[in-house]
């Protein structure tokens, strides 16, 4: 994980506290991208940064997100925000779950077969 990359993306998120106060993807990947061009560095792409944030999500950072107007991601949040933001990753979650258990059925009870449908993707 690039260090410098991490730091960037702390750097921006952290003054958002809450989610009436978030920063999106797009304004991120900017304002990350303008300091990368101050310093003659490559850009980054909104998808590398979302990947970073997710990585650093999983390392133990406070970092929150809501889909909800005005959408984007906020450090730690107030009461109820990250319990909320939980919530709907655990729904979420278990809605990928559930279409999992689904095509594994289908495999077993013969109504799919999982390797003429990899031959099909890899021949198109």
């Amino acid at each position: 994980m690039n260090k410098e990359l991490q730091e960037y993306i702390i750097k921006y998120i952290k003054p958002h506290k809450d989610f009436t106060d978030t920063i999106n993807q797009h304004n991120l990947t900017k304002r990350i991208n303008d300091d990368r061009e101050i310093w003659g560095q490559k850009p980054v792409d909104a998808r590398r940064v979302r990947k970073y944030i997710e990585r650093l999500i999983e390392l133990g950072y406070p970092i929150i997100s809501t889909p909800h107007d005005p959408g984007g991601y906020c450090w730690g949040g107030r009461d109820g925000e990250a319990l909320q933001c939980y919530k709907r990753l655990r729904r979420k979650a278990a809605k990928e779950f559930r279409k999992a258990r689904h095509v594994l059925r289908n495999i077993y009870n013969g109504q799919l077969d999982l390797f003429s449908c990899r031959e099909k993707v890899k021949n198109s």
